[in-house]
């Protein structure tokens, strides 16, 4: 195979696997009592999504109730994780 021919189908599946990558990123979605969603990443961190699906802070350490009456506590914020989850992958904005 030619360089010309490896670097086209290079530019060809980069974009694919950063796309399959971005999904990946959210290992769980905990549905909330309130209509928000909490998204465990896959190192554990964490970010909350409000029940218009914009990305919304949350204070580490605060409990919430999950719809089926479990509680969670916020290790985290990843606010600008969760923003560039959504744009990316849904190719939605953020406002």
């Amino acid at each position: 195979m030619s360089i010309r021919k490896s670097v086209i189908a290079l530019a060809l599946t980069i974009p694919f696997a950063s796309a399959f990558a971005m999904d990946l990123a959210i290992a769980k979605s905990i549905p909330l009592k309130d209509g928000s969603v909490v998204h465990q990443f896959k190192n554990g961190k964490m970010a909350m999504e409000d029940k218009y699906g914009r990305p919304t802070r949350m204070n580490v350490g605060e409990t919430m109730a999950a719809a089926d009456g479990t509680t969670i506590t916020a290790n985290s914020d990843e606010v600008a994780l969760l923003s560039s989850v959504i744009r990316d992958h849904y190719g939605r904005t953020t406002k």
